[in-house]
């Protein structure tokens, strides 16, 4: 857990004092987030990973999921830029470890947009934490404590607006849907939580982190190579709570 394993007394004085007021801790989620990955990505997180959540964080404050991970799969990409990193953390012995750095991965063909104002058709890659619920394929897979669906021939996603299954896996046909079977970026994907429950028709859909062998954006999804996406897969897993947190920065890491 992101926050979970630290020592109040770790913190400094002023965030100690702000996570006495909910509202506060709501209006600087960011700034808190940032401040967890400034350890995280510097090598240097705190080691003393001991505390329980009720430890940390008051009754009163409504502590994000994303902070109870313990599996994250952060994806920096520059501003305007279509083409970032992706860095795997995961909690191994208590402690934060580096399991896959540095992995190239192509966005959409406008970039990174905040998750709210992503629409469908407009090229972006949301951006924001989504949970690793889901994980497709055409084949047989290891899949550890996450739910994987094996695709077959008539197996489609709907990208449909007007679609009653609106961004929606469906097992059936259906006019306008995309068929999963037929492409080699269906090949094994996780799925982005991105607008999925609900799914709110027109603010995207089928939005995944796909084998990606094109040097070239993609129409809003990650792409990457297969071999890197199978890395990743067979690491996961969903008694971590793992995360996607797709952000952007000036600097790369």
């Amino acid at each position: 857990m992101l926050f979970s394993k630290l020592k109040s007394t770790s913190f400094p004085k002023f965030l100690d004092i702000s996570l006495k007021f909910s509202s506060i801790f709501r209006s600087n989620f960011h700034f808190y987030l940032n401040f967890f990955l400034f350890f995280l990505i510097s090598g240097s997180f705190p080691s003393f990973l001991v505390a329980s959540p009720k430890e940390v964080f008051p009754p009163s404050v409504q502590v994000p999921d994303v902070y109870q991970s313990e599996q994250i799969l952060l994806i920096i990409g520059k501003p305007g830029e279509t083409q970032g990193k992706l860095h795997f953390f995961s909690v191994e012995g208590g402690e934060w470890k580096t399991i896959l750095s540095s992995i190239p991965v192509w966005f959409g063909k406008s970039g990174l947009i905040q998750k709210e104002k992503k629409r469908e058709g407009d090229g972006f890659t949301p951006k924001g934490d989504f949970p690793i619920k889901r994980v497709l394929g055409k084949g047989n897979q290891s899949i550890r404590n996450l739910e994987y669906i094996k695709i077959r021939k008539n197996d489609h996603w709907s990208d449909v607006t007007t679609s009653k299954h609106y961004n929606q896996f469906i097992r059936q046909k259906e006019k306008g849907a995309t068929p999963l079977w037929n492409s080699a970026i269906y090949e094994l994907l996780i799925v982005i939580e991105h607008n999925t429950n609900p799914s709110i028709p027109g603010f995207g859909s089928m939005i995944f982190l796909h084998p990606w062998a094109e040097t070239k954006p993609t129409s809003g999804c990650v792409g990457i190579k297969l071999t890197d996406l199978e890395s990743i897969i067979q690491r996961l897993d969903g008694k971590k709570n793992p995360y996607f947190l797709l952000i952007e920065s000036e600097d790369q890491i």
